[in-house]
């Protein structure tokens, strides 16, 4: 269970917090973009989220050897330990971390999940099944997600496998679009059962194999966005229309890589600016309707349930 989070004494720099920023603008476009539609109070503190995750990821891939990474984890997970505790983070990264958790109450479980899926990926990613897959993608998204709701406003925790929810579909939209690029890294976090048994090995995947697998993922990924959605009123009214945009262009990656018929090991899909201007006015038109209550079909209640699954196994409270 989470615990409450004693306050940290962490007054990070103008410089520090102009760090953060330039984070989300250099390494995501698309969520740079939705985040710009965030109240400047809000768009700080995403951006401390974001750089505080940024640094994580690029601690384990920046790594010259797997024990170096190792070390690195070991070193951001005792920080956040540190935190918990209410003391100094060792690591100047890490007091973006500590700050948001003074003010806001961020769940340390889900920062300690998000860890856990950096250190999964000290081993290699091969032959994955679809639970694996679940939790792989809660770690390293869906934990971002839950960790995000208390900043943007989020008040019932009931909501929470909502936020999970919409952080694992983009995960998953995400596996979709990296499939070449995870290979060459002799990773596949297509599970085996959607690929008749693919693993990565000393030659290029099978092309047929990829494209069935992509189809399923993005079919699931589907009911992810859907949960994921339904929530967005939950939030502070300020706070709705970024997150839905962002959602809205996640999900538009999928639909540029059904458009190629699932083909994603020549080219890396992406959304156009002009694609994201229009996914960005159609999710204006539902903001407009911003309380109403949304009605799941069976694959977005199937990711409620997959996504309250996880939140129960990494022991954060909903």
């Amino acid at each position: 269970m989470d615990q409450k989070i004693p306050p940290v004494n962490s007054t990070l720099s103008a410089d520090s917090r102009s760090d953060a920023g330039e984070s989300i603008r250099r390494h995501s476009r698309s969520f740079s973009f939705a985040s710009r539609l965030l109240p400047t109070g809000k768009r700080g503190d995403v951006e401390r989220l974001y750089a505080w995750c940024r640094w994580c990821d690029d601690g384990v891939d920046a790594a010259a050897t797997p024990q170096e990474a190792l070390d690195f984890v070991e070193l951001a997970t005792d920080d956040v330990r540190r935190i918990a505790a209410g003391e100094t983070p060792s690591a100047h990264e890490s007091r973006w971390l500590a700050e948001l958790v003074g003010r806001h109450d961020l769940s340390i479980a889900a920062a300690v999940a998000l860890l856990e899926g950096m250190r999964s990926d000290l081993t290699p990613a091969a032959g994955f099944r679809e639970d694996d897959l679940m939790r792989y993608c809660f770690r390293v998204a869906g934990a971002v997600g839950v960790l995000l709701c208390p900043i943007l406003g989020l008040e019932d925790r009931r909501h929470l496998p909502h936020a999970a929810a919409l952080g694992m579909g983009m995960q998953l939209t995400n596996i979709a679009r990296d499939v070449a690029e995870d290979w060459r890294r002799s990773r596949c976090y297509l599970p085996v059962e959607w690929t008749d048994g693919l693993r990565p090995g000393s030659g290029p995947p099978d092309r047929e194999r990829v494209r069935r697998g992509v189809e399923t993922i993005l079919a699931v990924a589907d009911g992810y966005y859907t949960a994921g959605e339904a929530g967005i009123a939950a939030l502070d009214a300020d706070s709705r229309l970024a997150v839905r945009a962002a959602a809205r262009i996640y999900h538009g990656i999928g639909t540029r890589i059904r458009s190629r018929g699932f083909e994603v090991l020549d080219e890396r899909a992406r959304v156009s600016t002009l694609g994201k201007l229009r996914l960005f006015l159609g999710a204006m038109l539902v903001a407009r309707d911003g309380n109403r209550k949304m009605r799941l079909d069976e694959k977005a209640w199937r990711a409620l349930a997959a996504a309250e699954h996880q939140l129960r196994e990494h022991g954060v409270s909903s």
